[in-house]
């Protein structure tokens, strides 16, 4: 190959994945993101912004600038992506080359080409439009390289549809011209819909006035215009039309009708037939003027000069893109609920370093969390930086109170009481500044346990807030606790290993001494509550509802309070139970509440016991994951008028 520029290009790209995937072996606080710099993720993810105002999990201002600038340079200078950036068509166009070594790959007949570049933007529409109307990447569900970048264990591929997207764009890499490229990828298929765009800038024109007009349409009626655009002009034409102006160009006086170019195309264009190459498969890779052994028979529009537009276009638009991504944030979400449209005087409160506003679920998880709220009428949440602007009426609630309907208080155990010997224990109560979310709380833990003489610590707000610390006043003391508060940096877990993260937490004071406690009222104090219903739960009184109350050690456990959620989706699947919580009893306990005309003890026992849970994704979809809890169902089964449990915290 002679095009070296496009090739160490290609394969600057593929270490920098390479790098990634290989990182968390050496570094296990790590963790690898093969869609940092996802353009069609960043796409797929302005079009969910646009059509209802959220962005896609995961999916921040540096995807989608890659994604417009990428649709620019498509439409100034064409699909560079492809021929210089994209991994996939990197790795297929090298497979093709081995596919003719080997004498295995054939040339796709005419009109069966036809028909199966149609397949691209009927993906391209779903892609999209599942997208812009849930907020999540459905591209990631099927797409090639993220399954394989992540060894097919990502959560977000959907195995049944990623092995099979695999297999077919390896095979089909090998044995036909760039399968996936031309024939399924959907970034193919916009870059193709931009690439004519006059058809496509027709459409959005005509979506604008129709709407100017009052036809009230629905982006969904603008994402199939441009589909219809694409595939019109793509099987109709089979090139570009005026634009982009940078064409190959064949000077017919100097060509000696080698065919070498043509032998050289990784597209399989007859450059040799064209005076200017506009098949709309070429990409500007430039790899016919580097092969052309006659000097100036092959140019970018007849001018030598322009032999590095293509590199240079790459890297320039990557630089900008980067560069812009740095000056403007999306909002991650933005929604207001309740009386804000009537609503004249209102007030904004801000706050950064929210850093469990992440991404698009959990800001629309503090949303269901403030819509509770009264008073409180909207929320901007801005994952990126982790800041949300809160919009409240403050005739009914004061800024004091919505920075506390934002605070979530947190228990900690760090260790086990296993001393006999140990009846009680000491409780110190300190004000610190710089701790807030649930992230901070994670970093004291780390910062508190590497004193064995601490046991747990609970917070409560305020300003600063206020933690109770549980300790044994024969090994440590606040004096020793108070200094490792005010580190300037903890190891926390992350992955399978640490890192070394900045924390600005400080004491406003020395604290205050509040006696002692008994281990036995430790145990319950410190102990987390878990209870969700479901099932209709409401509508039933206790008189109606039986429970199933047995010993959960595991209850007591927090890291496997992630698998609540799933646990609790898989006893749901019996109609007859309707909540479950976990308390501490005379240990730490399950309680399963349950229909008894609908259910028995029986079933329910089969449930908690059973070594696979099987949980909802979707009102019909389920997945399956080991059951965590080693549950032993030696319980009681009680009227739920007979059991008396504190309120959920």
């Amino acid at each position: 190959m002679k095009n070296k520029v496009r090739l160490i290009i290609q394969l600057i790209i593929l270490g920098l994945i390479g790098y990634v995937a290989i990182r968390p072996v050496f570094d296990k606080a790590y963790l690898a993101d093969f869609e940092s710099y996802c353009p069609f993720g960043g796409i797929s993810s302005w079009a969910s912004k646009i059509n209802q105002g959220t962005m896609a999990c995961n999916m921040s201002e540096v995807q989608v600038a890659l994604g417009v600038t990428l649709l620019i340079g498509v439409f100034l200078v064409g699909k560079l992506f492809c021929s210089y950036v994209c991994p996939i068509g990197s790795v297929t166009e090298w497979l093709g080359r081995l596919g003719s070594k080997l004498k295995i790959r054939i040339e796709m007949p005419s009109v069966l080409d036809k028909i199966l570049r149609s397949l691209k933007y009927g993906l391209f529409f779903i892609t999209i439009y599942y997208t812009m109307t849930t907020s999540e990447l459905f591209c990631k569900e099927y797409d090639p390289y993220f399954a394989i970048a992540g060894l097919f264990g990502n959560t977000d591929s959907v195995l049944y549809y990623a092995i099979p997207a695999f297999i077919i764009t390896i095979v089909g890499a090998i044995v036909f011209r760039l399968f996936w490229c031309r024939y399924l990828c959907p970034l193919g298929a916009i870059s193709n819909i931009f690439l004519n765009s006059i058809g496509a800038g027709a459409i959005i024109i005509a979506y604008i006035i129709a709407n100017a007009l009052g036809a009230g349409l629905s982006l969904v009626w603008l994402l199939g215009g441009i589909t219809l655009v694409g595939f019109i002009t793509e099987l109709g034409f089979m090139k570009r039309i005026l634009i982009p102006l940078p064409k190959i160009t064949r000077d017919e006086a100097t060509c000696n009708g080698c065919g070498l170019c043509d032998k050289k195309c990784p597209q399989g264009i007859k450059i040799s037939q064209m005076v200017k190459v506009d098949h709309i498969d070429c990409n500007l890779c430039s790899d016919c003027i580097y092969e052309c052994p006659k000097e100036k028979s092959l140019s970018i529009n007849k001018k030598k000069g322009l032999k590095y537009l293509a590199p240079v276009a790459v890297v320039v638009l990557i630089a900008l893109s980067l560069g812009a991504s740095t000056q403007f944030e999306f909002s991650t979400i933005s929604e207001r609920w309740g009386n804000f449209a009537s609503l004249k005087d209102y007030e904004v409160y801000k706050q950064s370093g929210l850093k469990n506003v992440k991404c698009y679920g959990s800001s629309m998880s503090l949303k269901n969390k403030l819509e509770t709220v009264d008073g409180i009428v909207g929320l901007d949440a801005y994952a990126s930086s982790h800041t949300v602007k809160i919009y409240y009426n403050p005739a009914v609630i004061s800024e004091k109170k919505v920075k506390a309907s934002l605070f979530t208080p947190i228990k900690y155990e760090l260790q086990k009481v296993k001393d006999p010997a140990l009846t009680d224990l000491s409780v110190w109560t300190v004000g610190i500044n710089g701790l807030f979310d649930l992230y901070d709380f994670n970093y004291l833990f780390y910062a508190l346990k590497v004193d064995k003489g601490i046991y747990g610590f609970e917070t409560h707000y305020g300003e600063p807030v206020f933690v109770n610390i549980y300790y044994d006043a024969a090994k440590t003391n606040p004096a020793k606790m108070k200094k490792l508060i005010n580190v300037d940096e903890v190891k926390s877990k992350k992955g399978e290993g640490f890192e070394t993260v900045e924390v600005e937490f400080e004491t406003v004071d020395d604290g205050s001494l509040d006696g002692t406690i008994s281990i036995t009222d430790y145990k319950k104090q410190i102990f987390r509550i878990y209870d969700r219903e479901f099932n209709d739960y409401e509508e039933y009184s206790p008189e109606q509802l039986s429970v199933f109350v047995f010993p959960m050690p595991q209850a007591g456990v927090s890291s496997l309070r992630r698998f609540y959620g799933m646990f609790t989706s898989h006893l749901s699947g019996d109609e007859g139970i309707v909540r479950f919580s976990t308390r501490y009893l005379d240990g730490p306990s399950g309680i399963v509440f349950f229909d008894a005309s609908k259910t028995n003890p029986d079933n329910i026992k089969k449930l908690l016991t059973v070594p696979t849970l099987t949980y909802f994704v979707s009102d019909t979809e389920t997945k399956n994951a080991p059951n965590p809890f080693k549950i032993k169902p030696d319980g009681k089964i009680l009227k739920a008028t007979e059991l008396s449990i504190e309120e959920e915290e």
